[in-house]
C-alpha cells in the first residue's frame, strides 16, 4: 500500500466515527499473488462509532477500469482482537452483491485508531464466513455463530516507491478534506 493514501486517509479520518473507502490496484506482472493497492475511491457514507454505511452500488469511473477491486478500508475507534461481525457482514454483502469482486482476493482493511498512535489489520474471509456473513439476516451488533475461524489475517507492506491516488465524488460538503490535495480525481457517484 502506498504511503501517501494512507496518511490522507489518517488525515481525514474521524477519531470516533468511522470513515470508509474502496481500495483498487493492480497485480505486477511478474508476481500475480501480490496486490498493488494504486487507488482509494471514497463514496458517499455516513458513519457511527460502531458502523460506516455505504450505498449498494460500486462506484464507476473510466479511471478505474484498469484496476481490480481489492477490497475496502475503514477507521475504527479503536483496535479490536478481531474481525467485527458488523465488517464481516458488510464484507460478504458487498461480494454478494458486486460479482466483479473476489472472494479469494478481496480485504477488509482496518485502520484502528490506539492513544497517540494507529494500527493496521488486514483480513480475508474464508468461505465458511461469507455464508455465515451472507445468511446474517439481523443488523444487531449480537454475533451468534460468529467464530474466528470465519477470517484469517493477511500480510501488508506499506511502500514509498508506489504513489496512490483518491477518487472522491463532485457533489457534498464532506468532500472538501480533499480540497487542494495531488492526486485526488472527482467523479460523480450515482446510487
Amino acid at each position: 500500500m502506498p504511503n501517501n493514501v494512507l496518511k490522507k486517509f489518517i488525515c481525514i479520518a474521524d477519531l470516533r466515527t468511522q470513515i470508509c473507502g474502496y481500495l483498487y490496484g493492480i497485480s505486477p506482472p511478474d508476481n500475480p499473488q501480490v496486490k498493488e493497492i494504486r487507488c482509494i475511491v471514497m463514496p458517499p457514507q455516513w458513519g457511527t462509532h460502531q458502523q460506516v454505511y455505504l450505498p449498494s452500488a460500486l462506484p464507476e469511473h473510466a479511471f478505474h477500469n484498469d484496476l481490480e477491486p481489492l477490497g475496502w478500508i475503514h477507521t475504527h475507534p479503536n483496535e479490536l482482537p478481531q474481525l467485527s461481525p458488523q465488517d464481516l457482514t458488510t464484507h460478504a454483502r458487498i461480494l454478494e452483491k458486486n460479482k466483479q469482486w473476489d472472494g479469494e482476493k478481496s480485504i477488509i482493511l482496518t485502520c484502528s485508531f490506539t492513544p497517540s498512535s494507529w494500527s493496521l489489520t488486514i483480513y480475508q474471509l474464508t468461505p465458511t464466513g461469507f455464508e455465515w456473513g451472507r445468511a446474517k439476516k439481523d443488523t444487531g451488533t449480537g454475533p451468534h455463530g460468529y467464530l474466528p475461524t470465519h477470517y484469517e489475517k493477511v500480510p501488508m507492506l506499506l511502500s514509498d516507491r508506489l504513489l496512490g491516488f483518491y477518487m472522491v465524488p463532485d457533489n457534498g460538503p464532506w468532500k472538501y478534506n480533499f480540497m487542494g490535495v495531488k492526486h485526488t480525481v472527482r467523479m460523480t457517484y450515482m446510487d
